[in-house]
């Protein structure tokens, strides 16, 4: 008797891409999840688990399709069970592999230690500055870059960033009264289209009413013209007939 694989498990060919593994695997786990309660549903979550666990991973996946093909090759293969353990075994390390994955641990928690320390280090410095107000010389050198900047002489440190801030507020006034300005233009803009564009449908309409009279008094007209050639045909029919029975009587006269 034939024994399921993990493809058999997850009801894939072995030549499936990673997607229809996903897909196969999450549809097989919602019916799993309605179906949980008893320990026979359990183990079978288990060997699909690790069924993709297995088929998910390039590498176990090659050592478990080498472990189907030797398992093909031994005596009374269709009666061992094709769970090869190969594919469920992670990865050995190597000791340079981990030898490199410790260094790296402590390269990381070194440089979160120095962050730490860099961080503490300006909080602390931030306090003493707060607590003692800056220095004649740091205040001297913040109004120089503060006349190169903007051309103007403060006297004090306050003064520089009230000067700062009025300027900033000023600036921002202006960008207002642009941010307005470009408003008005836009709705003027879309006011004016609008205008035109009625004024356009507006003749657009007119046109299509007066085309619209000018046919219906050519059909009226024409109407008019059959109706006067439908009458004129109506009398001379009736002349026509009136002479037919005139003369008629004239006969009979004539032969009595």
């Amino acid at each position: 008797m034939k024994q399921e694989t993990y493809y058999d498990l997850l009801g894939v060919s072995p030549d499936a891409d990673l997607a229809e593994i996903s897909q196969a695997y999450l549809r097989i786990s919602k019916q799993q999840a309605a179906d949980k309660g008893s320990m026979e549903a359990a183990l079978r979550k288990e060997l699909v688990d690790r069924a993709y666990e297995t088929l998910s991973s390039p590498t176990r996946r090659n050592d478990y399709d080498a472990g189907l093909s030797q398992h093909q090759l031994l005596p009374n293969a269709g009666e061992r069970p094709l769970y090869i353990e190969v594919g469920l075994e992670p990865n050995k390390a190597s000791p340079i592999r981990r030898l490199l994955t410790v260094i790296a641990s402590v390269m990381v928690i070194g440089l979160v230690i120095q962050a730490v320390v860099i961080f503490m280090s300006y909080q602390r410095a931030k306090v003493i500055m707060e607590e003692n107000g800056p220095s004649p010389a740091a205040e001297k050198v913040y109004l120089q870059e503060f006349y190169q900047t903007y051309g103007i002489r403060a006297a004090s440190r306050g003064e520089a960033e009230l000067l700062l801030a009025d300027m900033k507020k000023k600036e921002q006034q202006t960008r207002d009264e642009a941010q307005n300005k470009q408003l008005l233009e836009n709705e003027a803009r879309k006011q004016k289209q609008f205008e035109e564009e009625s004024r356009r449908i507006g003749a657009e309409v007119s046109a299509n009413i007066q085309q619209a009279e000018q046919e219906a008094a050519r059909q009226k007209e024409a109407e008019l013209r059959q109706k006067e050639e439908r009458e004129r045909a109506e009398k001379a029919e009736e002349r026509a007939r009136l002479d037919n029975e005139i003369n008629r009587l004239r006969a009979r006269r004539y032969s009595e």
